[in-house]
């Protein structure tokens, strides 16, 4: 299986002889898949996607759409199932390339962020191994070489070398903002998030607030000597953070529900709530602060920030973190997001979030209180 447009979006109700491959293989993982045998997407099937997608930091939605597609395919293979090796034209990806990621970070040899891909940096990671251990340094992973990795003893624990490098980028950065790059995303629920439904009417009401939060915070950063860069087609422009060397990478979204319940403010970052080692430690750092702050000046209800492995956090390399001041469909969140006094102060929100990133501990005042002109003044 893999994650193309071949593969149709399914949901609770359809039948597909995709089916049964797809619970073949989650069987096989240790899910309780019902009936592998038939092709119908059942009540069970339905509850086993979505507690798939949330283990594996998706969208909860039920569907079975090219993102789960994609993340089953990843999980198919465990570290020892096959033989791993660099290729060029289409590398190698998966759980099982994780997990040799994950040996090699915690050797001190990887230093990039785990990211399921054998690419470059993973090739020449395990040739460094190889040459240590006294084996041919080929770049092939198998069962000889994953044999003298396993017998390495180190006392390093769990550490993770591209996140003690993350953290030791920004302490060596400096505190003020001037001179970075930021990226800023708006509107792009039509893209990141197809599944999404809105009321009759709201999408573009969506649009045109998230829209106005991202000016906003475009000219707080400028006014502090950030160079920003404004994005309104995220998937025109995927790289573009990774390719200006950005600091980080905002965008900005409104959330909608079918329940009009649904209520708040929330944040999201890469990672994996099960596995910590999937983490932009950089992105989750930021994603926490803008979301007590954004709670903190607002009023708006916490709903916390979230690890997600989303294919618009996967693809960059860039700490990047996505903001959803609240929902479209509630009406309460509605008409507070109609005030443009809330939108300036989200808008603030994200700004205070950036400055306190690079701020040393000791100088980070409490949350909701640090005013960016005097703390700018001062750097």
């Amino acid at each position: 299986m893999t994650p193309t447009s071949v593969f149709p979006s399914l949901s609770r109700g359809d039948r597909s002889d995709i089916l049964l491959a797809t619970k073949s293989q989650l069987s096989r993982l240790g899910y309780r898949v019902g009936d592998s045998d038939s092709p119908e997407f059942d009540h069970q099937f339905d509850s086993v996607i979505r507690r798939f997608q949330q283990e594996r930091g998706l969208l909860c939605d039920g569907l079975l759409g090219p993102e789960t597609f994609g993340q089953i395919e990843l999980a198919r293979f465990r570290l020892g199932d096959r033989v791993l090796r660099f290729d060029p034209v289409r590398p190698l990806r998966g759980d099982d390339v994780a997990e040799l990621q994950k040996i090699l970070s915690r050797l001190g040899i990887y230093t990039d962020r785990i990211d399921y891909i054998f690419a470059e940096a993973t090739d020449a990671a395990v040739r460094e191994a190889q040459t240590g251990l006294g084996l041919r340094s080929d770049g092939i992973a198998g069962p000889t070489t994953l044999s003298g990795l396993r017998a390495v003893k180190r006392d390093q624990g769990e550490g993770d070398v591209f996140a003690l490098q993350e953290r030791a980028r920004v302490t060596a950065s400096g505190p003020s903002l001037a001179g970075r790059v930021v990226v800023i995303e708006a509107a792009t629920t039509r893209t990141d998030f197809v599944t999404t439904t809105f009321p009759p009417g709201t999408q573009s009401c969506a649009e045109e607030y998230a829209a106005d939060i991202a000016r906003r915070l475009e000219g707080r950063l400028s006014a502090l000597g950030t160079a920003t860069v404004y994005v309104e087609d995220s998937a025109e422009r995927a790289t573009l953070g990774d390719e200006l060397g950005a600091s980080a990478i905002v965008t900005i979204n409104l959330d909608s529900s079918s329940s009009p319940k649904a209520q708040g403010a929330a944040t999201y970052y890469f990672g994996r709530g099960d596995d910590p080692s999937v983490a932009s430690p950089v992105g989750r750092r930021l994603a926490e602060l803008m979301q007590k702050e954004l709670c903190a000046r607002t009023g708006l209800l916490d709903c916390r920030s979230h690890p997600r492995t989303w294919e618009s956090l996967r693809r960059v390399r860039t700490p990047k973190v996505h903001v959803m001041p609240g929902y479209i469909s509630n009406d309460e969140d509605r008409a507070a997001l109609e005030d443009q006094r809330l939108r300036d102060l989200i808008a603030e929100s994200v700004a205070v979030s950036l400055q306190r990133l690079y701020l040393r501990e000791e100088t980070d005042p409490p949350t909701g209180t640090l005013d960016l002109a005097a703390v700018s003044s001062q750097l």
